[in-house]
């Protein structure tokens, strides 16, 4: 157990419990991951803002994910309003951690394919992401703080969640969304190497990113086996966000906001070697998804309800 940010104990752990039950664990994962989405939003965003939002993202993106794992057992019209409301709260974030993005990658790649900033003129484009960054973390707090409005909604979706009543218990709760989230997952797979856009990428990341964090919520039931299989949905998830990040990079580069002006040195050089690293990233995450969606999705469920019975038991 650990002391909560506004001092409220709790046992910070992203995961079921044997000696609870779902509805129980999933008030408690629900409430832990918007109060520490709140702390980084009022505690932590004046001291690293950009690191707040990014961590604050995170956590909405983990309460997200429990909610859809748990759809078909809430209220449907509980489920579309709390699962929109976070959603629409990290849009509201996403410009400022996108243009953290766009530098991150920016910097990788100039390294990678062993560019230097001031010999091949990307200096002034890194100084202009810079200050990009800066005017939209302040864009959060003036003129109408943002930013307090953020944490009023975190905090009222806080209280509606601690009380959410599932209309199944056990494994039955979590049974029919996990085959659903697992076929999604097959079916994005196939649709992303067969028409290669960055889009079907991005939607295949979405499921993928799903998996890994259902796979974290589940890892008690047999640990050795799920901690492997929470170990490569992790990795993939990972290659999936950096290339999402080239994708949208290059949208940047060819979409630039009107204060940013991008040279034609920038989008001659960095599109195709943006281009590349999404094709090598490509090649590294095909094995890897082949072999976590090898499973047909009845398959994949019955092998974990029989997990959950065997740890049930225990």
């Amino acid at each position: 157990a650990g002391v909560g940010y506004s001092g409220i104990l709790f046992s910070m752990a992203y995961r079921f419990f044997r000696d609870s039950t779902v509805d129980a664990d999933v008030q408690r994962i629900l409430s832990e991951q918007l109060e520490k989405a709140i702390y980084q939003l009022s505690e932590a965003f004046p001291m690293a803002p950009a690191r707040a939002v990014h961590n604050a993202r995170k956590r909405l993106k983990r309460s997200r994910s429990v909610l859809r794992l748990v759809r078909k057992s809430i209220d449907k019209d509980t489920y579309q309003r709390e699962k929109n409301l976070l959603r629409d709260l990290g849009r509201v974030l996403a410009p400022a951690r996108n243009v953290e993005a766009y530098q991150t990658t920016l910097a990788s790649l100039l390294e990678t394919y062993d560019l230097t900033l001031d010999a091949d003129g990307f200096t002034d484009l890194q100084t202009s992401l810079a200050d990009l960054q800066q005017e939209r973390l302040h864009r959060l707090t003036q003129p109408d703080n943002t930013i307090a409005v953020l944490v009023g909604e975190l905090k009222q979706s806080r209280t509606h969640l601690a009380q959410l009543s599932l209309d199944k218990t056990g494994w039955e709760a979590l049974a029919k969304n996990a085959k659903r989230l697992y076929r999604q997952g097959q079916t994005r797979y196939q649709t992303a190497y067969d028409t290669g856009s960055d889009e079907a990428f991005h939607e295949w990341r979405k499921r993928v990113k799903d998996l890994w964090h259902d796979t974290r919520l589940l890892r008690q039931l047999w640990p050795p086996v799920m901690k492997a299989f929470d170990a490569e949905a992790h990795q993939l998830s990972r290659l999936l966000g950096d290339h999402n990040d080239c994708a949208e990079l290059k949208h940047f580069l060819v979409n630039p906001p009107d204060d940013v002006v991008i040279k034609d040195v920038h989008t001659q050089v960095l599109l195709p070697l943006l281009t590349h690293r999404q094709d090598r990233l490509q090649q590294q995450m095909q094995g890897l998804g082949e072999k976590l969606y090898s499973e047909k999705p009845g398959a994949f469920t019955r092998r974990l309800a029989s997990y959950w019975q065997v740890w049930d038991l225990v």
